[in-house]
C-alpha cells in the first residue's frame, strides 16, 4: 500500500470521527467600530479527548464542585438529545434577546445586544460525554456522609 493511499484512508477516518462528532461553533461580533469579529470551529471530538489528557487536580476539584448536580444534568443533556428541534427559552428586553434551541442534534445560543452578537453551537452528543466524564472525576461520597437536600 503507498504513503497516499495510508494518507487519503488516515484523513478519511479522521473526517469521519469528526462529522460523528460534530462540530462546536462560536462566533462574536461586537458592533464597535473595529470591534472584535471572532469565529471559532473546533471539532467537538477534542472536548472528551482533551478532558482524558488533562491535569486530574482541575477536573477533580471542579467535578467535585457540581458533583450532586452531574447525574441530572447528564440525563437531561441525553434526554434533550431525543427532543425534536424546535426553541427551549426565549427572553427579550430591551437591551438584549437571549435564544436558546435545539437544532440537528446541537444545542445553539444566540445572544444579540446592541453592543454585541454572540452565537454558540454545542453538539448535544459531546455535552453527554462532559458530564460523563466529569462523573467519573468525581471523588467519591464519604463513608457515612450524606449530601443535604431541601
Amino acid at each position: 500500500m503507498s504513503l497516499k493511499m495510508v494518507f487519503l484512508i488516515g484523513t478519511l477516518v479522521l473526517a469521519g470521527i469528526v462529522a460523528d462528532g460534530g462540530i462546536i461553533a462560536a462566533k462574536v461580533h461586537q458592533k464597535k467600530p473595529h470591534g472584535t469579529n471572532l469565529r471559532l470551529y473546533l471539532p467537538a471530538v477534542l472536548v472528551p479527548v482533551g478532558m482524558k489528557i488533562a491535569p486530574g487536580e482541575p477536573l477533580r476539584r471542579a467535578a467535585s464542585e457540581v458533583k450532586e448536580f452531574l447525574p441530572a444534568m447528564r440525563v437531561a443533556a441525553e434526554e434533550l438529545s431525543k427532543c425534536p428541534d424546535g426553541p427551549l427559552v426565549e427572553v427579550s428586553s430591551p437591551r438584549e434577546q437571549v435564544r436558546i434551541v435545539k437544532s440537528g442534534g446541537s444545542l445553539v445560543v444566540d445572544v444579540s445586544s446592541a453592543q454585541e452578537e454572540v452565537h454558540v453551537s454545542l453538539p448535544l452528543k459531546m455535552v453527554g460525554k462532559v458530564f460523563r466524564e466529569l462523573e467519573a472525576r468525581a471523588p467519591p461520597a464519604a463513608e457515612g456522609s450524606a449530601t443535604p437536600r431541601d
